[in-house]
């Protein structure tokens, strides 16, 4: 059987930056891409002789591409080996690629099919988990190569991983790889939940940017844009530079916005309109069909619009090898540039700008100081020119680093190196309460909403929100009747249906309300302050009811099994510390 093997070149890049926890010394960001996927790896170690940044470094990027033998249930290539072994005997097993779309709910067709007993994550029996599979030979080619160079980093423990993930993937999307990512062994269900962290793909590739942009000075009050176009998804959002807890400060100025739209789709839609020239043509020859796919995807995709010259020496190209497959070479249509350009770029590009048009929308009328275009498909001279030519107006300088196709990827590593970097963020979600737990039933019978039903919006989604502020709600809280209460996220647009269906909201979670309160009090209702605090991924709780306060432990926006959270009173009246003082007592009298 061939090994699976990935060859990456290694260095680690020593970065002096303070982590929340010093039991981690090295960051793996794992990049899971559409056609594409790589690592990079930062230690957190200083240097203690130069004490300072060493060169940047990365992994060579590996195809997204996996091969399975017919009769076998484990992987049995991946990467460009994977692609020689279909090419090679293509009926020998299944051919598995662009896997990652089939985790962005907004695409409804067109995705590429997964072969038998093959899905993405969810394991059964005797399926194949593939987007696992990828992710456990990757990592354990990236912990071969540090164990052999660098045997000092041979503890797991030490390791913090960093995922970066598609802006507009919903939370489930990101649950499913970190889903993986226990599947593949890269981390352990009992973990500490920042063992792993998720970047949305906007957020890491502002970071790389900005890391990279040595030319350009970007001050306190900044405001840039980040266009991050890859393989298969395309990535906004805008920044402002924010320099109140230190020069690597950003705030999000917008909800960052996404969509499936990348350059993989070039190829979809040049194979549509290869599969259209040749309908009439049953004998054609698909050898020579496969030249013309190849030939677009390597060089005419990724250099159009860069020079009318080589634009038409490569569509020349393409018709020659077209030609060939032609029994009669005077009766076929030839391609032209003309024909390219209007089928096959402009609408993907045209939607890219469509998105772009929403973030100024969302800014309100304020331009830019930069535009950042990242991403491989962000080295499409075309879609840079498209760009440009739209938004000269509104944008001061526009900036393409140098090798920004590892944007992402790179970013990544500095965000696990760092999280508290983004000091305000753009809630992607509603937020919001139910006097109910998930299971209870409507007590009204008459088929209209009762006030169990009611979503009470807490927070909506496109609010700005940083970790030092909380957002409170006050609810009038019935003792007798109000055993718990449950927080929910709404990920629609306006309006936010005020009785929301059960498919139209997400539990978060679930909070037990049995306070111990006065019970000498006559009145059953009191004004209850709940009081909610945004981090990364993750909700503080707490609650402020006749002049006590109750917290919860931290909530992680996950899904899956929710359990009810209870809740602890760190400062108590004296009266109650005085009651379990008495109780204690008691306990000791009796004790032996």
């Amino acid at each position: 059987m061939k090994a699976l093997k990935l060859r990456w070149d290694l260095k680690i890049h020593k970065l002096v930056m303070s982590t929340e926890s010093n039991r981690y010394k090295l960051v793996i960001a794992m990049d899971f891409g559409t056609t594409f996927s790589g690592c990079h790896v930062l230690s957190l170690m200083a240097d203690p002789v130069s004490n300072c940044d060493m060169s940047m470094w990365r992994f060579k990027n590996e195809q997204t591409t996996m091969f399975y033998k017919k009769r076998s249930k484990k992987l049995f290539a991946l990467g460009k080996l994977a692609t020689n072994e279909y090419e090679t005997n293509p009926s020998s097993g299944y051919y598995v690629t662009k896997v990652k779309l089939w985790l962005d709910r907004t695409i409804k067709e067109d995705l590429p099919s997964l072969p038998h007993k093959m899905t993405p994550v969810q394991k059964s029996y005797d399926n194949f988990t593939v987007i696992a599979d990828y992710l456990r030979q990757m990592h354990k080619s990236v912990c071969q190569e540090i164990r052999i160079e660098y045997p000092n980093f041979t503890d797991l423990s030490m390791y913090r991983y960093c995922m970066a993930v598609p802006t507009m993937w919903s939370e489930q999307s990101k649950q499913i790889m970190k889903e993986a990512a226990v599947l593949a062994g890269i981390i352990k269900k009992r973990d500490d939940s920042e063992k792993l962290l998720i970047v949305d793909e906007a957020v890491a590739a502002a970071l790389h940017a900005e890391s990279k942009s040595s030319d350009i000075e970007l001050t306190n009050g900044s405001i840039y844009m980040v266009c991050d176009a890859g393989g298969g998804t395309v990535d906004l959002a805008t920044f402002e530079k924010d320099h109140s807890v230190g020069e690597n400060g950003i705030k999000e100025l917008t909800m960052g916005t996404g969509s499936s739209c990348g350059s993989a789709f070039l190829e979809t839609r040049f194979e549509d309109l290869v599969k259209e020239h040749t309908l009439k043509y049953p004998g054609y020859n698909k050898i020579i069909l496969a030249f013309v796919m190849e030939y677009f995807a390597t060089s005419l995709k990724r250099r159009f619009g860069d020079r009318d010259k080589e634009d038409t020496y490569m569509i020349d190209h393409i018709n020659k090898e077209y030609n060939n497959g032609h029994e009669d070479d005077s009766d076929y249509k030839e391609f032209s540039l003309d024909e390219i350009r209007t089928i096959v770029f402009d609408p993907i590009v045209d939607k890219i700008l469509g998105m772009i048009e929403k973030q100024f929308e969302q800014l309100g009328g304020r331009s830019l100081d930069v535009m950042f275009i990242t991403g491989g498909f962000g080295q499409s001279p075309y879609l840079q020119k498209r760009i440009k030519d739209t938004f000269a107006d509104r944008v001061k300088h526009f900036e393409i680093p140098v090798l920004s196709y590892k944007a992402v990827m790179e970013g990544a590593a500095l965000f696990g190196a760092n999280p508290r970097v983004i000091t305000q963020r753009i809630l992607r979600r509603t937020y919001g309460i139910k006097m109910c737990s998930a299971t209870d039933k409507s007590d009204n019978d008459t088929g209209t909403p009762s006030k169990r039903d009611q979503f009470y919006v807490c927070v909506r989604k496109g609010s700005p929100v940083n970790e030092d502020t909380w957002i409170t709600k006050k609810i009038a809280w019935n003792k007798n009747i109000l055993p718990i209460i449950s927080l929910y996220a709404y990920d629609g647009d306006e309006p936010i249906p005020e009785y929301p269906t059960i498919q139209e909201i997400d539990l978060v979670s679930v909070f037990n309300t049995k306070f111990p309160l006065d019970q000498k009090r006559e009145t059953s209702y009191e004004i209850m302050a709940m009081k909610m605090r945004f981090g990364l991924d993750k909700i503080e709780i707490r609650v402020n009811i006749a002049g006590r306060e109750f917290e919860y432990v931290t909530v992680w926006d996950v899904t899956g099994e929710k359990k009810t959270q209870n809740f602890t009173e760190p400062n108590p009246p004296f009266s109650v510390k005085l009651k379990k003082w008495f109780l204690m007592e008691e306990i000791v009298k009796h004790l032996p």
